[in-house]
């Protein structure tokens, strides 16, 4: 047999990690999640990579499904002869003793007798296979010789309680986990493989960090990779007389930079609609994309538009905008390594932290997705975590992405939780930080959090380094007059000067989405009276109309957002002085909240 690893195409790195810990002792189990049977750049799933390779190893690789019993690779002819030889001789380690008192538990549970050489046919029972591959891997001759992988290991050991777990399922959940942390098993030199797409989905005591199983994450393909993909496609249908078109100037990079957040699969599906459609267009790559994304991420992702215009689709939002150029935009454009991977938005509800993101989107050329936070929580063990690490899974494969969630402070993944108190809290939280904390997204994705309740944050995600806190205050007169403007623009209908000074002069304390609730009711009543043009009699109305909250409710929301934030730099001059006596500030936040009920303040964050 080979030693020696075929060469490793783009996004194998899993691969990798898997043979450095095997070779240098680390591990001999292994779990591989995730794009399990997604598709390498050379058009061969990850599963059958696998297969193929440990093929080129070991004298025996064998495969187990409960459903269908095991088998064998077809390169390897005398797998199955092989396999079956070394269950004849006598296992590494294990005594005639051992081996009379496996007898008697076979017959005990009724296990037929083995009438032929080959006791890899039919489809046992999931506690005799394991059984059998055990006798496998632990044989004396076997030793360097075998591979085991099991597929589908989430339905061999599914994730539920274990008192609630049949006999027989607890026996194959304590065997597959002697597998891993026995290390005489880890001396007979034999891998062991559980594939399961859904990691979350795989009793929780595999997963832990003593089961002595090392998780391998197979992630949705990068950029490079689709790419190297579509090149190598594309000219294989070409030789074949297939060719595939790019329709309206459509290039593989460009290609390759819209079908983020897809398999390979998926863009070999887009391909072939294309070849039969008269070649591949953008609208056809969104449409299939966005059914794509419905069909499997709608539960916890939502694909956000970015603003085309960027930011000259913004009114006001002046300091944002000097703050992300120079922060953002510039160190990308020169390739530096000092753009933030968290941003927290805080300031009044209405005040434009979701437009910013949708204009910066549109500004630098970055997808932008948010989290359906409010159906994050899940009523199965381990379901929340799957959810969110699902979520930042799709993130990644976007990238360059922004990332949106809004009103973290109202989730479980803003608190650390405790124990007496809410597990999953902590384990979101912390996959939070880690995630904030991963320096290989820097530049490549970028999570903005939004809230009007700094406070009721956990202080670590707030800490500098992980996250920069940029105030988000409600606009001063001459960010109104701009957003009045902007927003009459926006929505397609003309204004008189004097209804944008009237509007300007009157609405302090508004926010900008109270100006365009004002813009929208001024606009519908010159309808109702046949003009084209909002008027200062149109705009008076509408003032009147249209009432903001309390002005206690939004210098309540510009205090905390103050408080919460550690660089002056940040902040307008006016609010940058508040920060010199913390004290005195607090003593403000604490009078301020006095006047307000309990209600009003729920009315305002709904």
């Amino acid at each position: 047999m080979g030693t020696n690893a075929p060469a490793l195409p783009p996004g194998l790195t899993w691969y990798g990690e898997y043979d450095t810990s095997f070779r240098s002792g680390i591990a001999h189990g292994f779990i591989l999640t995730g794009d399990v049977r997604g598709l390498n750049t050379e058009g061969v799933s990850q599963r059958s990579f696998l297969i193929s390779a440990l093929a080129q190893k070991y004298k025996v690789v064998v495969l187990y499904n409960r459903a269908l019993g095991f088998s064998f690779p077809p390169v390897l002819e005398s797998a199955r002869q092989a396999a079956n030889e070394f269950l004849s001789m006598q296992p590494a380690g294990q005594s005639a003793r051992v081996s009379a008192l496996r007898e008697q538990v076979r017959q005990s549970m009724n296990s037929p007798v083995e009438t032929s050489n080959d006791q890899f046919s039919g489809v046992p029972r999931p506690l005799e296979a394991v059984r059998l591959l055990e006798r496998l891997l632990r044989s004396e001759k076997a030793r360097g010789q075998v591979a085991v992988i099991i597929d589908h290991a989430e339905h061999l050991c599914p994730n539920q309680d274990k008192p609630l777990m049949p006999p027989e399922d607890r026996d194959v959940l304590i065997t597959l986990l002697t597998w891993g942390q026995d290390p005489a098993m880890g001396n007979c030199n034999n891998p062991i493989f559980l594939l399961s797409s859904q990691l979350a989905e795989l009793h929780g005591d595999l997963r832990s960090s003593g089961s002595g199983y090392r998780v391998l994450d197979v992630p949705l393909p990068a950029r490079e990779e689709r790419a190297a993909y579509l090149r190598r496609y594309r000219a294989r249908r070409e030789a074949q007389g297939k060719t595939i078109l790019l329709q309206n100037d459509l290039t593989e990079d460009e290609l390759a930079n819209v079908t983020a957040g897809l398999n390979l699969r998926h863009i070999e599906d887009i391909l072939l609609l294309g070849y039969k459609g008269g070649g591949v267009s953008r609208a056809l790559v969104k449409s299939r994309k966005d059914a794509i994304i419905t069909a499997e991420y709608s539960e916890i992702a939502e694909m956000i538009d970015p603003l085309p215009g960027g930011f000259q689709s913004l009114g006001g939002a002046a300091d944002l905008i000097a703050w992300a150029k120079r922060d953002i935009i510039l160190p990308l454009q020169r390739g530096k390594q000092r753009v933030p991977k968290g941003v927290l938005l805080v300031g009044p509800p209405g005040s434009g932290k979701t437009w910013f993101t949708r204009a910066l989107a549109g500004e630098i050329g970055f997808n932008a997705v948010a989290l359906k936070s409010e159906n994050i929580l899940g009523s199965l063990v381990g379901e929340s975590e799957r959810k969110l690490k699902g979520f930042f899974a799709f993130a990644k494969s976007l990238s360059p992405t922004l990332i949106f969630v809004d009103e973290i402070d109202q989730t479980d993944m803003s608190r650390r939780g405790n124990s007496s108190g809410n597990p999953v809290a902590g384990n979101l939280f912390n996959q939070v930080l880690q995630f904030l904390s991963d320096e290989t997204l820097r530049g490549k994705v970028i999570a903005f959090f939004a809230t009007n309740r700094p406070d009721l944050l956990d202080d670590a995600m707030k800490r500098l380094g992980r996250m920069v806190v940029i105030p988000v205050l409600l606009p001063d007169e001459d960010a109104r007059r701009e957003i009045v403007r902007k927003q009459a623009q926006g929505q397609a209908f003309a204004i008189a000067e004097e209804a944008v000074e009237l509007i300007t002069a009157g609405s302090e304390n508004y926010s900008a989405a109270d100006l365009a609730a004002v813009v929208a009711k001024a606009s519908a009543l010159a309808e109702r009276n046949d003009r084209a043009v909002i008027t200062g009699e149109d705009a008076g109305l509408a003032l009147s109309y249209i009432r903001p909250n309390t002005p206690q409710i939004a210098s309540l929301y510009t205090l905390l957002a103050v408080q919460s934030c550690s660089d002056t730099e940040l902040l307008p001059p006016q609010y940058a002085s508040l920060l010199e006596d913390r004290t005195s500030l607090q003593a403000q936040i604490k009078a301020t909240r006095a006047t307000i009920t309990v209600s009003e303040e729920r009315e305002a964050r709904e």
